[in-house]
């Protein structure tokens, strides 16, 4: 017996609108009340040229990153496909899937760097921790000298968290 959501998970992987999210998983239980824990560096890409300082990739707890939305003061990209980000997104979010990121580097790399020059974090998140997207678009932002920090948990975490969505 298929299950409707296996189908639906099917068709979108299947039309290339899947990423990462190949079938759901559970939630981790997330409270919000706990105190945000510092955002830990996870790993640094090799510079894109020899004048281009590396950009660092960290991991940044829900508390802090629900913090961040809330005050404005965040750029955030959602890099799940385009399909999974109309059903639902964090409010403010914008759309950078992994499989358009050449195609809109240059639009996004200048909002990167009016939050950077507004001393914004870019924070990034993917569908839940065994998701490779963010870290795959992080990890390439790092070389090009963009410090990125990464929900944890992705939006999974955000959804168990029962925060506001779009």
């Amino acid at each position: 017996m298929t299950r409707p959501w296996a189908k639906l998970l099917c068709t979108a992987s299947a039309l290339g609108l899947a990423s990462c999210a190949d079938a759901p998983k559970q939630a981790a239980t997330v409270t919000r009340t706990a105190p945000p824990a510092q955002p830990q560096e996870i790993s640094a890409a090799q510079p894109a040229g020899p004048n281009v300082k590396q950009g660092k990739v960290t991991r940044i707890p829900l508390g802090t990153f629900f913090q961040l939305q809330q005050s404005g003061k965040a750029l955030i990209f959602d890099v799940r496909p385009g399909f999974y980000y109309n059903l639902g997104h964090v409010p403010g979010a914008i759309n950078w899937p992994k499989g358009r990121f050449e195609e809109q580097l240059n639009q996004r790399e200048a909002l990167i760097r009016t939050a950077v020059s507004a001393n914004k974090p870019v924070l990034l998140y993917c569908t839940d921790l065994a998701c490779p997207d963010a870290l795959n678009i992080a990890t390439r932002l790092a070389g090009r000298g963009h410090s990125t920090a990464i929900l944890q948990g992705g939006w999974e975490a955000w959804k168990a968290g029962e925060l506001p969505t779009e």
